[in-house]
């Protein structure tokens, strides 16, 4: 079913996250698995995942980050205003609602994002206000080389893959060191990533299990897989997302 998330950001701004929240057959206070999309992504980007999550037991939420895609869904935030750190914004207001819903086990709920959304959850779960709160965190091809990107990017709007990225967003990644945060969270962490991807690649994926502690990341490489999964590869990363949320309840 849709549902909105409603909250008043750093800057005054009032917004309201649209998204999916789906529940699972079995009843009780069940885990829960928040996803986050990717740069010009929707919050219907995930069913196989939302479906197969909610199949084995899990309650989903997915949604628009605010002002961060063509088309979204969600209010009260322009297109030049939106960040990664806005993004984490929506997120934690997501977080914390979710926890506090009446089916939802506050002490098992789940971030996943997929490449800018993993960058998002990177930078969310490692806030010392939010690390306690997450269980674990699974992402496919995460994106903590948009900093590196961008450092040298002149800082005006710019047109990317079908949408834009606006002044305030380059200004925000300038001085960001991801590697350099991301491992205050302290859980388990699951990586997935393509060995054919073009815009996340192996050196990005190094860093960021090293920043994590490889003995606290279980990262799946999948042959041929690109900036995407789709077929026998999006089944096998489905599976193994699966299996590792279901590992932690």
């Amino acid at each position: 079913m849709t549902h909105t998330v409603s909250y008043t950001d750093r800057e005054g701004r009032a917004v309201t996250l649209f998204g999916e929240l789906q529940f699972p057959a079995a009843g009780g206070k069940r885990p829960a698995v928040i996803l986050c999309h990717g740069f010009n992504g929707h919050y219907t980007d995930f069913p196989l995942e939302c479906r197969e999550l909610t199949s084995r037991g899990f309650v989903t939420y997915a949604f628009d980050f605010c002002g961060a895609q063509a088309g979204g869904r969600s209010a009260g935030r322009g297109a030049g205003a939106y960040t990664p750190f806005t993004m984490s914004e929506d997120l934690r207001a997501v977080l914390e609602h979710i926890r506090g819903l009446e089916r939802v086990d506050e002490d098992r709920v789940f971030l996943f994002g997929g490449s800018q959304g993993g960058l998002v959850t990177g930078l969310t779960a490692c806030r010392e206000d939010v690390r306690d709160k997450i269980a674990a965190i699974a992402m496919y091809f995460p994106a903590m080389n948009i900093p590196d990107d961008w450092r040298k990017a002149p800082v005006r709007e710019t047109a990317l893959m079908g949408y834009s990225v606006g002044e305030a967003y380059i200004r925000s990644v300038r001085d960001l060191d991801p590697y350099g945060v991301i491992g205050g969270f302290e859980g388990d962490v699951c990586i997935l990533w393509g060995d054919r991807d073009p815009i996340v690649r192996k050196e990005t994926i190094d860093k960021t299990v090293n920043a994590y502690g490889p003995e606290r990341v279980e990262l799946t490489v999948l042959p041929g897989a690109g900036h995407g999964f789709a077929g026998e590869a999006l089944d096998a990363a489905v599976r193994t997302l699966c299996a590792f949320y279901e590992a932690r309840v």
